[in-house]
């Protein structure tokens, strides 16, 4: 009689990820909550304590549990579910499928847009868990993808998952368009790819394994490319995405303008926005060697931070990128953009990569080969005990805007 992997036995005695997920999401709160009692941001966070619950019930829970995840960019979600968009608030550089999504949840809640923004995320990041695991069981054992999927709920990053933010949404969307590519489903893999791009702008680069895995879907050949040209276009979903949010732009907001000669306003004219500036004072693409530099030249707190954590990404993906070549190669090309476009988005001197971290958990294949490497029970205990301690830190820092800002 076979004797199990150790590995295997491991990862079959962890409980489902939703019971994983629902136990995190108690002990974040507890956590946010704990930051914001000591560092109120909000109104209601000021005047009403933590405990003992208020006289109004409703404003008690609203600030133990909405308020304490109200923070930095979220603010900006949620004048955009609010009141929609304006030039003059910084508003116009975040792409509009989420805070349009927690505006119509905010009004089924009540009007609650704080709310509405972090049901959707919360529901998000659940079914991007699962469809994530499903993604992995077509090239890895069930036992391994359920690790994957474990290890990446663990991981300090992992909090974003959790927070008001677009990252739950990208990373549906991305994990859908892969999955739905995998089953030849090509008119669901562009949709799910356009509505990356209405989510965050890094949802364009899916047009990069996408177009792999049609290839390999049509046996490497150009006559079978050209047989399916149908399907073919239904990659044209990704870019039809961004020329649905640069048009909407331009027509209610007025906000496109770019000068041929001028490539770095294509990105900021037509990408982003050139208002962007008002929510980041400097920021633009570089050479990755040079916002390398400049994070290396001043190293702040917040800088030494974002470096370490942005490191273990590219770590990842320099120890996993022949796994995942063997594994999948579309897996690797997405990885290998993202993390590339990462370490090449500048944010100015004084804290020069801001956001690097989030940006490469968005990377989600690279947790594939660290779940097929790691198979010793002391290991995976090991590594998701640090990384619970590491995803409880950074969710404290995110709710006491204190050393990181994300």
């Amino acid at each position: 009689m076979t004797q199990p992997n150790p590995g295997s036995l491991t990862s079959e005695r962890l409980p489902s990820i939703g019971v994983l997920w629902l136990m995190l999401r108690l002990v974040l709160i507890v956590v946010v909550l704990t930051a914001s009692a000591h560092r109120p941001a909000t109104g209601l966070e000021t005047t009403v304590a933590v405990w003992p619950p208020g006289p109004s019930a409703g404003q008690w829970l609203q600030r133990v549990l909405i308020e304490p995840w109200l923070r930095w960019d979220t603010e900006y979600y949620v004048k955009i579910a609010t009141r929609g968009y304006r030039l003059d608030d910084g508003t116009a550089q975040f792409h509009p499928l989420f805070p349009w999504a927690g505006r119509g949840i905010g009004y089924v809640l009540g009007g609650n847009m704080g709310a509405g923004l972090l049901v959707v995320s919360s529901v998000c990041g659940l079914l991007f868990l699962y469809a994530f695991e499903r993604l992995a069981q077509l090239d890895l054992p069930a036992a391994i993808a359920r690790r994957a999927s474990v290890f990446l709920l663990h991981a300090p990053l992992a909090f974003i998952l959790f927070t008001p933010y677009t990252e739950s949404m990208f990373l549906l969307c991305s994990v859908t368009a892969l999955l739905m590519a995998r089953r030849g489903s090509w008119w669901m893999a562009g949709v799910a790819g356009g509505l990356a791009v209405l989510t965050r702008q890094q949802g364009i680069f899916l047009l990069v394994p996408l177009a792999w895995e049609f290839w390999e879907w049509s046996g490497r050949e150009w006559r079978n490319v050209a047989q399916h040209w149908p399907k073919a276009f239904s990659l044209g979903l990704i870019p039809a995405g961004l020329l649905f949010w640069v048009t909407f732009r331009a027509i209610a907001l007025g906000d496109v303008a770019f000068e041929l000669n001028r490539p770095r306003t294509w990105i900021y004219g037509l990408m982003i926005s050139n208002t962007a500036t008002r929510v980041v004072p400097e920021q633009e693409f570089v050479m990755p060697w040079r916002a390398l530099q400049a994070a290396l030249d001043h190293p702040r707190p917040t800088t030494r931070v974002d470096l370490i954590l942005g490191s273990l990404f590219l770590l990842m993906l320099a120890a996993g990128a022949r796994f995942l070549w063997r594994l999948r190669p579309s897996y690797l090309l997405y990885s290998g953009v993202i993390i590339l476009v990462s370490f090449s988005y500048f944010t100015g001197y004084w804290q020069p990569y801001m956001g690097l971290p989030r940006h490469c958990f968005l990377a989600f294949p690279l947790f594939l080969p660290l779940a097929a490497w790691a198979d010793r029970p002391k290991l995976i205990m090991a590594m998701l005990g640090i990384g619970l301690i590491g995803l409880m830190a950074l969710a404290f820092f995110y709710s006491a805007h204190s050393l990181w800002v994300p």
